[in-house]
């Protein structure tokens, strides 16, 4: 008896040990499986901790080249917090491209490295490829991607801003400056620089782009002749318009296919979001690189129409990318002075209405002209068929099919401003126009997210409820629940 007792013990502790072993076996397997296939799950509702596209893409385009990156990262080791947010992010961006390395230096402990890499302060972050070198001080996801944009570009291209006309200022940091998109175009290492036609006379020949921005009076006839002659030889130009201004302007550009009304566009929904009713919401955008995938809402503050003409010229093809909500329409500049926002059928235009348009222009050189009828048809067709007509604008290899010139033309010129910037995806759609001007594609997509404060815009009914819940029906039920217990102790003393 004493024996089976025995035997049944030791049976009972070997299946136990045997059981414990299996679990460890089993937990090994699955951490040797999670090691080798690596996943991370965002389950922040703003996905702040997943790459964005651009990010994504601009890595996967060392990834596609085999080119290794290596990050120096200077920190303190008591500065644990710091490097570990760092490694975190780096992380992601080794999950898509392996090939890239980082490693952590104490600057103090490893002089010798700090003083070979010419680090004298901290936190410093050098990344490195293809034999160049970025060095940065604050390190979050726009800075590291930016950083990799540079090392990839071998020139400088360089952005015109037309003055003289009273158009937004790049060095001015008031509600519509436009500090915050120069700033941002100086981070994808785009060169800019403010020019004055009358004194020139021409556009510099290393001009990659010329935006004007806002104009409040029409250029003159000299600068209007500059512009086309930069044209002529394949530039790339981005208008910002203003309501009821700069006729003369309005009527050039419709030699490269853009039809500018006098009117300016009346959105019910921006008011059903709380907003002003001459800020157009555009949530419709048509199939082009510019918007591709692009599901993000824009603003237009003070937008007038954009329209692609009906009868384009012989060589132009032209295509209207984002257009207003159905519940909107056009008033004339009689109508808005009067106070008076009705629709009115012999001035103005029900919605959608176009408030962007874009069209390349084929030049006399080129091989590429398409036929007049061809041209027609494609305006009428639908986003998805012009596409394919406009997208012949497109750069690749061939020296003829670069000479075109590209024209992006917005019917707001304060989407872009230092107020507006930031709100949902105007800066997106202004950086997204900026990289295919100037023929850079591969940089067109959802840029890094900042955790900075986003402006939160509230329905009429949301902020009802933000002021009524706080400050009336809070201290309200207070009131009530104190009169309720006053009373009842009265009640219960009287008894």
């Amino acid at each position: 008896m004493a024996k089976s007792y025995t035997t049944n013990k030791i049976l009972l502790g070997s299946s136990s040990i045997i059981g414990i072993l299996v679990f460890l076996a089993i937990i090994v397997g699955i951490q040797y499986i999670a090691l080798k296939n690596p996943a991370r799950w965002d389950l922040t509702e703003e996905k702040q901790h997943t790459l964005s596209s651009q990010s994504v893409k601009v890595t996967e385009q060392f990834k596609n080249e085999n080119k290794p990156i290596e990050i120096l990262a200077f920190f303190e080791t008591k500065d644990q917090r710091s490097r570990m947010e760092v490694g975190d992010l780096l992380d992601r961006y080794r999950d898509v491209w392996n090939g890239l390395e980082y490693t952590f230096y104490d600057p103090d402990k490893e002089r010798a490295i700090a003083l070979q890499n010419k680090v004298d302060s901290y936190p410093t972050v050098l990344i490195k490829s293809g034999g160049k070198t970025e060095r940065l001080n604050q390190l979050d996801e726009e800075a590291v991607t930016n950083a990799l944009m540079r090392l990839r570009r071998d020139e400088v291209k360089k952005i015109y801003f037309l003055k003289g006309h009273g158009e937004l200022s790049t060095s001015s940091t008031d509600a519509i400056g436009l500090s915050v998109a120069k700033e941002q175009m100086e981070k994808q290492n785009y060169k800019t620089e403010e020019l004055i036609l009358l004194q020139t006379t021409e556009v510099p020949a290393d001009a990659a782009m010329l935006i004007i921005a806002g104009p409040r009076t029409d250029p003159m006839p000299e600068e209007i002749a500059a512009i086309d002659r930069f044209m002529k030889r394949g530039g790339a130009l981005m208008v910002l318009m203003n309501p009821f201004q700069t006729k003369e302007l309005a009527n050039n550009l419709s030699q490269y296919g853009f039809e500018l009304t006098d009117d300016i566009v009346v959105d019910r929904m921006s008011q059903a979001l709380g907003g002003d009713y001459l800020m157009p919401v555009i949530t419709s955008y048509a199939q082009f690189p510019i918007t591709k995938n692009f599901d993000v809402a824009s603003f237009f503050p003070q937008a007038r129409s954009v329209r692609v003409l009906k009868n384009l010229p012989n060589n132009v093809t032209a295509l209207e990318l984002a257009s207003t909500s159905p519940v909107s329409w056009t008033i004339s500049e009689s109508q808005l002075l009067s106070g008076s926002a009705e629709f009115d059928e012999k001035n103005g235009k029900k919605g959608p209405i176009p408030v962007m348009a874009v069209s390349t222009v084929a030049l006399e050189s080129s091989k590429q002209i398409p036929d007049k009828n061809d041209k027609n048809e494609a305006s009428t067709k639908a986003p998805e068929e012009s596409q394919k007509t406009v997208d012949s604008g497109k750069a690749d290899d061939s020296a003829e099919s670069k000479k075109k010139s590209r024209i992006v033309v917005f019917g707001s010129s304060q989407f872009a401003s230092n107020k507006f910037y930031r709100l949902q995806g105007n800066g997106d759609l202004f950086m997204n126009t900026i990289s295919w001007l100037a023929e850079d594609e591969n940089l067109i997509s959802i840029r890094p997210k900042s955790l900075k404060a986003q402006p939160v815009v509230l329905t009429a009914y949301d902020s009802l409820l933000a002021f009524v819940i706080p400050v009336i029906l809070t201290p309200l039920a207070v009131v009530i629940v104190g009169i309720v217990v006053f009373v009842y102790r009265r009640r219960v003393s009287a008894k």
